[in-house]
Formats: structure tokens, sequence, C-alpha cells
């Protein structure tokens, strides 16, 4: 290995893709991701949570639960907002045992979207909770969609199967026409460099995506505007574009200040 990458050989890591905000709106434009039939909706559910909760791309989703003992669960802040909530209880970070007995749960909230009400993910939870079976044996969050359904039915009591849930990200962004490495973290990732690329402190990051250690910064991922401000203020290309846009008449000297230092023996005084 050493030998190979003196080469320059193997050292590229191949990671999920990130899902930048253009191509998300073109899974809405397109219809991919929406509400109005069952896959749709069950996809877009998939989506939001795995986006909204930086869920990881296997145990997680598949070990999502639906009923009194469901980590999903709705709420109304004092304000009057509604959000979702999801409460880890087992993941990569915490096991469960008596060595994570101490590890502070991962708790995440995602409030209704009144902006753009057809991609709220409480809006859209609450839809997929009321079309699916009454009565379910099976206690499984993601149900298979029903090939013979109702305006009140439109799952069957049946988990949608491992791999299905493990291409779910990956097919969906090949129907939207995009290329790259798509998987289900893409979702993880993507909610990480979000967050980073917007200036969030890192705690909270961390808190979002339940790290408990600088891990978090494998999945924050550098914009090519933020690697073009390094570069430029490495080259103080900055500091000179903001002094030709200052008019003359607007810039100011600095104001001086004074010290004074004196004991019994001697007084002077500096300005600067």
């Amino acid at each position: 290995m050493k030998e190979l990458s003196r080469r320059g050989i193997g050292l590229d890591k191949k990671r999920a893709d990130i899902i930048s905000v253009e191509n998300e709106d073109i899974l809405w434009k397109k219809g991919i991701l929406g509400s109005d039939t069952p896959k749709q909706l069950l996809d877009t559910i998939f989506y939001l949570i795995g986006l909204n909760f930086a869920l990881r791309a296997g145990k997680e989703h598949r070990n999502l639960r639906y009923g009194q003992n469901s980590q999903l669960s709705l709420h109304t802040s004092e304000s009057g907002d509604q959000y979702l909530q999801y409460t880890e209880d087992v993941s990569k970070t915490n096991q469960g045992g008596l060595k994570h007995q101490k590890h502070k749960k991962k708790v995440v909230r995602a409030y209704e979207n009144l902006d753009i009400p057809e991609r709220c993910i409480v809006r859209l939870y609450e839809k997929y909770i009321r079309l699916r079976p009454k009565t379910c044996a099976c206690d499984a969050f993601y149900l298979q969609p029903a090939k013979l359904n109702s305006k009140e039915h439109w799952y069957n009591s049946i988990p949608v199967g491992v791999h299905t849930l493990q291409n779910l990200v990956k097919n969906m962004c090949l129907r939207g026409g995009m290329t790259g490495n798509f998987t289900n973290h893409s979702l993880r990732a993507t909610a990480a460099t979000r967050l980073y690329n917007a200036g969030v402190d890192e705690q909270l990051i961390a808190e979002t995506t339940g790290h408990s250690s600088d891990a978090i910064r494998v999945y924050k991922r550098t914009s090519n505007a933020q690697l073009q401000d390094v570069s430029d203020i490495i080259q103080n290309k900055r500091k000179k574009c903001k002094q030709e846009n200052i008019p003359k008449s607007g810039i100011q000297e600095p104001s001086s200040r004074e010290l004074s230092i004196e004991n019994e023996h001697f007084k002077f005084n500096l300005k600067f």
C-alpha cells in the first residue's frame, strides 16, 4: 500500500456525492419526489427523513419503527410550530450497552415548512402515517406500496426489502438524470455539508449527525466558493478588491491613541 501510495495509486477514497439544492429541485420538478402516488410518497418520506435527521445508510433506516415505541414523534412548540422529532435509541456510536450508558442520545427536530408546504416533512409524514394499514402486526416504518390501493389504504403490512431500501437514493438520482456516486449515505453527507457551508457551529452539526468526535469533518465538503476564498485571501485579492470598492471620500484615517507613563522620576506620553 505504501509503495502504491508513493506512485499515486489508490489515494482517492470513494465517497458518496452530496446532493445539491439544484439537483434536489430537479427531483421535485420531475415528480420523483412528491406525494401523489404510494411509491412517490414512500421515496419522499425516506429522502426527507434521511436528510433532516442525517441517518446512516444502513441499519438506522431499517431499524425505524412505527407505533408507541417509534423513534419518530410529532410535537408542537410553545410558539405553536409543529415539528417531527427523531430520538436515537441504537446507532453505530451508541450500542445501548453499559459502555454507552452515559452517551448523550441524538435528538433532532425537523420543523414544518410553511414556505413550501408540498415539501413539508411534517405534512408528508402525517399523510404517510394516515395511509398505512389501520391494523398492522408489523412495526417496521417503511412498508411496501399496495398494488391495489384505495384513498385510505396505500400500503401493505409488509416491510420494504433490505435491498430496495439500500438503493432508493441511487435509483431516484438515476431517474433524475444525475450522474455520480449517489447513495443513501449521500443524504447524511448532504445534511452535514449544507450546515457547514451555512456557517453552523461544528458542535451543532455533530449533534445533528450524532458524531461523538471530530469524525464529523469527513462529512463536511468544502464548496468551490470557499476554496476560491482561501486562494483569494492567500493572494491578497480580497483585500485589494475591498480597497478598490471603497470611494476615496469614504476612507477614514484611524484615530490616534495616547498612552501615558509616569513615576516619581519621569513622565512621558506615547501617541500611536
